[in-house]
């Protein structure tokens, strides 16, 4: 997994081999909150003018900077990723901002922490999206989002 701060090698409670930061620091340093401010702007806009334009083109350009969190489980190839499921047998991919929102909908699961570039590495065919902080202030990125802003390059 890449290390949120320096971009090096982490493994799961084990120190960065780079940078030396511990995972659980790692973890607890990771906060958006321009991100969620975003996402509440998104809402109301939506729900009063139903023009999202600016506002999406906001979040794109924070989330192209971020690490996000990812809920995943030991499997027997090792982390496995946690998908959530959707209509027609589609699959979301559910990721969290910060450790008090991925403490709202996983409390059992291993945290990983990825950029966003190799967060959009995640997705496959049966992947429809994300859903960022499913059980908080959420919001849902689809396939046309994604091909409009990250993966049409």
């Amino acid at each position: 997994m890449i290390c949120a701060n320096c971009g090096g090698k982490i493994h799961y409670k084990k120190p960065c081999s780079d940078c030396g930061i511990e995972y659980m620091d790692m973890l607890k340093g990771i906060t958006h909150p321009e991100m969620k401010r975003i996402f509440k702007r998104m809402e109301k806009i939506q729900s009063e003018h139903g023009d999202l334009n600016l506002e999406t083109s906001l979040m794109a350009c924070e989330l192209v900077n971020s690490s996000l969190i990812v809920a995943c489980r030991l499997g027997d190839e090792g982390l496995e990723i946690v998908f959530l499921p959707g209509p027609k047998g589609r699959q979301f991919i559910a990721l969290c901002t910060d450790m008090d929102e991925y403490g709202k909908c996983f409390d059992d699961l291993i945290p990983m922490t990825n950029p966003w570039k190799h967060v959009l590495d995640l997705l496959t065919e049966d992947v429809e999206g994300f859903v960022i902080n499913p059980l908080g202030e959420c919001c849902f990125i689809g396939r046309g989002l994604l091909d409009e802003y990250f993966l049409n390059d």
